[in-house]
């Protein structure tokens, strides 16, 4: 109690120097500094309000231009600024400790052993929180890939186990017919038999009886018929029996083919499917037409090294887009904005390689909605609740960006966070104003509202180009001109 009395008599007493030192040369701007200070310093010992103060004393240090005043603010600010980093190592705030670092180096002279040792402790916790996070990404990984290994072992068994009880059958069925064929044999045999028997019997009788020959003659007729007619019984069961055998065998094998062409496409759906980004020589195609897959991307000039890479986030940002137009029922809108941006970005003169982040990041600005619940997007009228719901996705995105490698992060975060701030600080989540949103963000700002007003909506019809760019063009307060003015060109 008795440390913070003093540290507030200090802060008061600098308050009044400097207000004493403004007095004396610019009136207008040491009230401000000192009115900034004194509610500085009512909000934190007073109020207890951290960010409060944070605010005013971070006024104060912007109007404040010569020496004496400025030791004297930053000083005061040494204080204010120590408690917001030991409130931001309690509970990280991502935002609030990028601001803090953006202000230190933009007033170096604030950082003490104190505020370092403070920065160096909270670095430290978002990295071991990082490797804790990439722990259990990566043993959930290892589980899934365990699981689909066990998925495709008893898939292939059992088509093992079918195809051996198909052999069996078939085995059996081969069996049967060769038994079938030797007892037909063992008939003929008989009947072979059987004639013979006939003939020596009926040479008996001619020999003991001495009949005529006609008699003898038609015997024989009669029994050369009867000849004719077992062989050409024994020949069509024969044939029959050929023929059935024929038709299993063929059976048999379609049965295989068949077998192996399921195996076959359930190869290719546990292998999947991987888009070529890289198959097109020109421009891009609106999506919905064929040649979406083979166009996606231009040919660049870059590195083996530099391609591969972007080839992985294109790959992965087309599939969180796909995630995010089904939850949304939007089809395709995440492959149409990221056409729009990325034709505005190369004619605004942006490189190419600028213009393909650009792309990738306007596939999943909108990737907060997949954290959104679903009963939100089945829901009729939307409550105020519900509004409040969507209006978060901005700040539920980051989770779904942990792909993208760290030279392209602040694009990805500039893409999902601020693509609804408006040119006169409408928007939201901050109320960025003009040239304080990132060139991103306005770009995609312009591209999904282009992409919504032309497209058909289950409440209105589909509005055609022009009208489309006239209602851009009557709200500059939203859209920023110069973008839409390119996008008209461009499309």
């Amino acid at each position: 109690m008795l440390f913070a009395k003093i540290k507030k008599v200090v802060c008061v007493l600098s308050v009044v120097i400097i207000s004493a030192g403004f007095l004396s040369a610019a009136p207008s701007t040491s009230e401000l500094v000192s009115r900034y200070l004194t509610q500085a310093d009512e909000a934190f010992y007073d109020n207890g309000d951290i960010e409060e103060a944070y605010k005013r004393v971070n006024l104060a240090l912007a109007l404040a231009k010569d020496e004496t005043s400025s030791a004297a603010v930053l000083s005061y600010s040494q204080v204010i600024y120590a408690a917001k980093l030991r409130q931001i190592a309690e509970s990280y705030d991502d935002d609030s400790f990028i601001d803090i670092q953006m202000n230190l180096e933009k007033y170096p002279g604030i950082e003490n052993s104190e505020i370092k040792k403070l920065l160096k402790q909270i670095e430290n916790d978002r990295i071991r929180e990082r490797e804790r996070i990439q722990e259990e990404k990566e043993l959930a990984k290892s589980e899934i890939e365990e699981q689909r290994f066990n998925q495709q072992q008893e898939t292939l068994q059992a088509q093992s186990d079918a195809m051996n009880a198909q052999s069996e059958a078939i085995r059996e069925q081969a069996e049967a017919q060769k038994k079938a064929v030797e007892l037909q044999e063992q008939n003929s045999e008989k009947i072979v038999r059987g004639l013979d028997d006939i003939q020596k019997s009926f040479r008996e009788n001619a020999d003991r009886t001495h009949r005529s020959t006609t008699v003898l003659l038609f015997s024989i007729i009669g029994i050369a018929l009867i000849i004719l007619l077992i062989i050409f019984v024994v020949v069509i069961l024969v044939r029959k029996g050929m023929k059935q055998a024929q038709v299993r065998q063929d059976q048999y094998m379609q049965a295989f083919k068949t077998i192996a062409a399921n195996q076959n496409q359930t190869t290719k759906l546990m292998l999947g499917g991987i888009t070529d980004l890289y198959n097109g020589t020109s421009g891009l195609k609106l999506a919905g037409s064929s040649t979406w897959n083979q166009q996606a991307l231009p040919d660049v000039q870059m590195t083996p090294e530099e391609e591969e890479e972007l080839h992985r986030m294109a790959e992965k940002c087309e599939e969180i887009g796909f995630r995010i137009d089904q939850i949304t029922k939007r089809k395709n809108n995440s492959k149409n904005v990221s056409e729009f941006v990325y034709k505005v970005a190369i004619r605004m003169g942006l490189s190419q390689r600028e213009a393909m982040i650009y792309f990738c990041a306007a596939m999943i600005y909108d990737a907060g909605f997949i954290s959104v619940s679903p009963d939100v997007w089945e829901a009729g009228p939307l409550t105020d609740e519900q509004k409040a719901q969507i209006n978060r996705h901005v700040d539920l995105a980051e989770e779904y960006l942990d792909f993208v490698p760290k030279k392209y992060w602040q694009i990805f975060e500039d893409a999902a966070k601020k693509h609804h701030e408006n040119m006169d600080g409408s928007g939201y989540p901050a109320g960025l104003k003009g040239e304080e949103i990132p060139l991103i963000a306005r770009i995609i700002r312009v591209a999904e509202t282009y992409v919504s007003m032309s497209s058909k909506r289950n409440y209105r019809n589909a509005m055609d180009k022009e009208s489309v760019i006239a209602a851009l063009k009557e709200k500059p307060e939203f859209y920023d001109q110069t973008i839409v003015e390119v996008l008209d060109n461009a499309i």
